[in-house]
């Protein structure tokens, strides 16, 4: 069931925007194979709604499709390629003028970071990657800039939600480099280090409810100003707040999780459930007729 982000992906874009679905500030998902010829990208819907989520947004979309693609996409292995790396962002605007739509200034920026871990992921619900420091006011506003250039190919080219490309036209891999076929370089010219998580070989278990995670995202929310009217403060200038962590599974499910689910009964405990409820029904009625 599609959640109430995935449908933010259906609000209407400004005027002069060529594709409908996408608006500017939206939080876009997207991959890059190191040494690939494709990239890809998907709009999740508006970067404010996934702040101070209360519950888990399960089965936001599916990309599957789009990933299993032999010839636009990254081959039906896709989630066994340690060369496939994954990054999430989004940003409204790149200015610094005095502005705040859904609670979010200008140069409030949505990025994703990659969780460490072991053999499991770690606490749904809380960090396992160390955020983001942004020293510059001015670098605010360059990462802002380079993260709206990449996802306005959205906004110019797609007709929807979702975009292959090749890498000669796509700005996904112009602005996330790598050093090497290991080393990830600047992203966004400011980010050091870079910002994407890589697949791994096998699957990362669960994680919220949601099996066969295949890669995972932490969200962070920077913010370049404070104390505006309306909008909802950070912690600190220029400092990320955890939001919660983008997963894709195995399928192409993307979810975003914030709390560790909890459980659905079995049928054997729903069962037995009621056989407790029935026979302290019993108890009373016996009481009763006794007194």
């Amino acid at each position: 069931m599609l959640s109430a982000a995935a449908g933010l992906v259906l609000s209407t874009s400004s005027a002069d925007a060529a594709n409908s679905n996408y608006t500017q500030g939206d939080l876009v998902l997207y991959f890059q194979q190191l040494g690939g010829a494709n990239t890809f990208m998907v709009d999740l819907g508006a970067a404010s709604s996934f702040r101070n989520v209360s519950s888990n947004l399960i089965n936001i979309t599916n990309i599957g499709t789009e990933l299993s693609n032999g010839t636009t996409g990254f081959g039906s292995s896709w989630y066994d390629l340690g060369s496939l790396y994954m990054g999430a962002a989004g940003v409204r605007s790149s200015s610094t003028a005095t502005a705040v739509v859904n609670g979010d200034s200008n140069r409030t920026i949505y990025l994703g970071q990659s969780r460490t871990f072991s053999t499991t992921l770690g606490t749904e619900g809380t960090a396992a990657s160390s955020g983001y420091l942004v020293g510059a006011n001015s670098s605010m506003t360059n990462a802002s800039t380079s993260i709206i250039q990449m996802a306005n190919r959205l906004d110019s080219i797609a007709s929807g939600t979702k975009l292959a490309e090749g890498t000669g036209s796509s700005f996904i891999d112009d602005t996330n480099l790598f050093v090497n076929s290991t080393t990830q370089g600047t992203a966004y010219t400011v980010f050091p280090g870079g910002v994407q998580t890589a697949m791994t070989a096998s699957t990362l278990g669960s994680f919220g409810g949601v099996s066969n995670v295949q890669a995972a995202l932490d969200i962070y929310r920077i913010v370049a100003v404070n104390n505006q009217s309306g909008e909802v403060n950070g912690s600190a200038l220029r400092t990320g707040d955890f939001e919660g962590t983008v997963v894709v599974d195995t399928s192409g499910n993307v979810s975003f999780i914030v709390a560790t689910a909890v459980p659905e009964p079995t049928t054997a405990t729903a069962l037995v459930g009621l056989a407790t409820a029935a026979m302290s029904i019993r108890r009373r009625r016996r009481a009763t007729a006794s007194a």
